[in-house]
């Protein structure tokens, strides 16, 4: 079986890009991986401090941006599986790729990192040799 690996970060063009990859795994007939990485350059691990609120609000806010693919493909033929992990997210979306084995990595063409989706989806695309399908940032109609 095929399987696809989605980045997302939870914002409105990593939505589009979720839209676009549960079309291609249920076109596929592939299992969708979601993950969300929080940007250890940005947050930390959580310590007694002031970045502590920061960073819980950054973990919380990832497994809610992979719940939210996860419910997008409710009515779907779909199967996904979704993890949330801590690092610099380029490097993280690769070494996952390797875990499930993708066959293709989808990402958004900007985002809400620092570093838009466009610099990761390059960034991932210099550093494998799977398929990356970076999903063009145009508004919904």
């Amino acid at each position: 079986m095929e399987t696809i690996l989605l980045a997302t970060d939870g914002s409105e063009y990593a939505r589009r890009a979720a839209r676009e990859a549960l079309d291609i795994a249920e076109r596929r007939d592939a299992a969708l991986h979601v993950i969300c990485v929080v940007d250890e350059r940005r947050f930390g691990d959580p310590a007694l401090s002031s970045a502590e609120l920061a960073t819980i609000y950054a973990e919380d806010h990832a497994a809610v941006s992979v719940d939210e693919v996860i419910e997008m493909a409710e009515h779907r033929s779909v199967v996904v599986e979704g993890d949330t992990r801590h690092g610099i997210p380029h490097e993280v979306i690769v070494e996952y790729a390797a875990e499930v084995d993708a066959d293709t990595i989808v990402v958004g063409e900007h985002g809400d990192h620092e570093e838009h989706f466009s610099g990761v989806g390059r960034h991932v695309s210099e550093q494998t040799d799977r398929d990356v399908v970076v999903i063009e940032a145009i508004p919904d109609q």
